[in-house]
């Protein structure tokens, strides 16, 4: 099938997933912030979007199945997990008609205030009682907003980091077991709803091999980064990943 696209639009591409690659190894996080953007120069936004659903995909399925006590991260987090089922699915479906500027421009104010609070000395900290509780919460809300614009971690992270026997490969390995039932679900809309055509999917497809090459050597980094450091570039993340919600609800 012709790609239709010229072999340097091809090589960048290539270039940004690799990228994205890097950080979900090292961080668990970040791949769509970073290749989007980039992909973005050279290809419109929201074919840059579509073809991140099969790479975000199988980077989450990946990351998830390596864990280490993948059964014990299940018993730990299912309700998390069921709840950002059902947020998604009525972010998709039932609460299309909110507005989506206002949703964006709330949370974001809300992400980069809490992300603030947690790197300062008044952390919040989720008590061990209530860590089922929150998870609902945070992860139902994730759902609903990523249902409704597609950003669905922010949410997620502030309620991981905000958890104080998480060390960080145990952040990568919940955070990915979360994004599975997050992206699955989304990519399988963009089939149904025929956003994704067959072209995009097989970009989509071919876009695996430099982001899993990536992935392969941010894992091996993130071993060499200390716990204070990677959770520093976590909440760096979460800042722009609030300042990106605010700046989408201003276009």
């Amino acid at each position: 099938m012709n790609l239709d696209l010229a072999p340097w639009i091809l090589a960048w591409c290539a270039l940004a997933m690799a990228c994205g690659g890097l950080i979900k190894g090292v961080l668990g996080i970040g791949t769509p912030l970073l290749t989007v953007p980039m992909m973005a120069l050279v290809l419109p936004v929201h074919e840059a979007v579509v073809i991140m659903a099969i790479p975000v995909v199988v980077a989450n399925l990946w990351q998830a199945y390596d864990a280490e006590q993948p059964l014990e991260t299940v018993k730990r987090f299912w309700p998390a997990l069921t709840a950002l089922l059902a947020g998604t699915w009525f972010g998709v479906w039932i609460l299309s008609g909110i507005e989506e500027r206002v949703l964006l421009t709330v949370v974001g104010i809300m992400v980069i205030c809490f992300t603030l609070i947690q790197g300062s000395r008044r952390k919040i900290m989720i008590p061990a009682r209530f860590e089922r509780s929150a998870g609902v919460a945070f992860c139902g809300s994730a759902g609903l907003i990523g249902g409704l614009s597609s950003m669905f971690g922010p949410m997620m992270i502030l309620y991981l980091v905000s958890l104080p026997t998480l060390a960080k490969d145990k952040f990568v390995n919940t955070i990915s077991f979360l994004y599975v039932g997050a992206v699955v679900p989304w990519a399988v809309l963009l089939v149904v709803m025929g956003v994704m055509d067959a072209r995009l999917a097989l970009i989509s497809g071919l876009a695996v091999i430099p982001l899993s090459a990536g992935l392969l050597v941010g894992r091996s980094i993130r071993k060499y980064v200390k716990d204070s450091i990677f959770y520093r570039l976590i909440l760096g993340v979460l800042i722009v990943s609030g300042g990106s919600m605010i700046w989408r609800a201003l276009l």
